[in-house]
């Protein structure tokens, strides 16, 4: 996975090398200097030296093609022939051949470095294979303009309702006579019952993740359960300590819909207006922050997620089960319990930070996930029912995660 985020990655920053700077980062593509610099840092922390021990867990011990690939990298940064890169120091004898990378063209499988090396030795079929691979490479620039592009109109839409969101914010911070005994529970209570129902989904994670590798598609043995089980798996580990939640905290079945507000209606406008907010703090936050971090290499993407079971995962678990168990956990429990003793923005505030924390994520990625937390928070006590910061945490997922899918995820040829 990192290879290929690399790789694509790479396209895309040469793609649209000729696009000004400013409408480039607003798709999220950086340029190719400081691409390549990024790319050779995430496959330095799995690919080692020769004779040198890794420490990091996803060390490529004996994997050519990250060692390969990693050697044209930094050859390429260092305006020397790729052709001539530091493929010892990486512990190959030799790099591919002339002519395994002319195949991997032909059948659609090279890399942007495999063109790079390539190009080296000035053969006089070179610029039909490029040509060729360059037909890929445009239609990744294609489908990632495309992708983003409706993130991008979907964000300027909504700054039409930015001015009511932020007044319906404010008006957040009071509200009329306590009218069930859904807000009357106190912080401790609801942070008793949050933290027995999230040690619950660390039990039930623990177990899924084991069987979470038998999903990788490695060999030709496939995974142990079929795509639709897994994904029913993974469904109800996100599922069920909301369940446990409810249980506790709810008399009757039907005041889950009508106390807790997840019966609805959400408010439309507030979504998209807060939705144009987030998309406008997590560009803010990447520009300033992410060169600092150089993050995961894989950039989270996952195996399990390639092909069309792939997208319906992604969609069933980040875009559908997780706003749900997610909101009714840490807006419906524990937001609601420190906002009914709290300021709603200190509530937001607190219920956030425990949002990001418990990700386990560094850097960039922690300040994003804490910003949705607030910002999902928020919107929950300026509607007045759940429904509405569900649809908003489901709708931001989407707009990372299926464009991504896109992007990384689907074949070039």
């Amino acid at each position: 996975m990192a290879l290929r985020k690399a790789d694509r990655d790479l396209r895309l920053a040469e793609g649209l090398r000729e696009m000004p700077s400013w409408l480039r980062a607003l798709f999220g593509v950086d340029s190719v200097d400081r691409t390549l610099r990024h790319a050779i840092a995430n496959l330095e922390q799995l690919v080692s030296p020769a004779g040198h021990h890794h420490e990091h867990p996803g060390h490529w011990a004996g994997d050519q093609e990250g060692a390969y690939a990693l050697a044209v990298l930094v050859a390429v940064r260092e305006h020397a022939s790729p052709a001539a890169g530091p493929f010892r120091q990486y512990g190959l004898d030799a790099p591919p051949t002339e002519n395994e990378i002319a195949t991997r063209i032909i059948e659609g499988r090279e890399t942007w470095w495999d063109l790079a090396y390539f190009s080296a030795f000035e053969r006089k079929d070179t610029e039909a294979f490029v040509h060729l691979a360059e037909t890929r490479t445009g239609r990744l620039v294609g489908n990632t303009l495309k992708a983003r592009g409706t993130v991008i109109a979907l964000t300027l839409g909504g700054l039409f309702f930015v001015p009511g969101t932020l007044l319906a914010f404010m008006r957040a911070r009071s509200r009329g006579p306590r009218v069930n005994y859904t807000e009357r529970w106190n912080p401790t209570y609801g942070l008793g019952v949050f933290l027995l129902a999230y040690l619950a989904y660390l039990g039930f994670a623990t177990v899924f993740e084991q069987l979470a590798g038998h999903v990788a598609r490695s060999g030709g043995d496939g995974p142990l359960f079929p795509m639709p089980v897994f994904i029913a798996l993974d469904s109800l580990t996100r599922f069920l300590p909301a369940l446990i939640a409810l249980g506790l905290l709810f008399r009757k079945a039907r005041h889950v819909r009508t106390r807790f507000g997840l019966g609805g209606p959400f408010d439309g406008k507030l979504v998209l207006g807060a939705f144009a907010m987030l998309q406008i703090l997590d560009f803010g936050l990447r520009v300033a922050f992410d060169r600092f971090s150089t993050g995961d290499p894989t950039g989270g993407l996952s195996s399990a997620e390639e092909g069309p079971w792939g997208l319906v995962l992604g969609i069933v678990s980040a875009c559908m089960a997780a706003p749900i168990a997610e909101e009714i956990l840490y807006r419906g429990v524990l937001f609601r319990s420190l906002a009914n003793r709290l300021p709603v923005g200190v509530a937001a505030l607190l219920s956030a930070v425990v949002f990001a924390l418990v990700h386990f994520v560094p850097g960039t990625t922690l300040l994003l996930i804490g910003v949705v937390g607030f910002m999902t928070a928020m919107t929950y006590a300026a509607s007045r029912t759940l429904l509405t910061a569900i649809v908003l945490h489901a709708l931001y997922n989407a707009a990372v995660k299926i464009p991504e899918w896109i992007i990384y995820q689907t074949p070039l040829f």
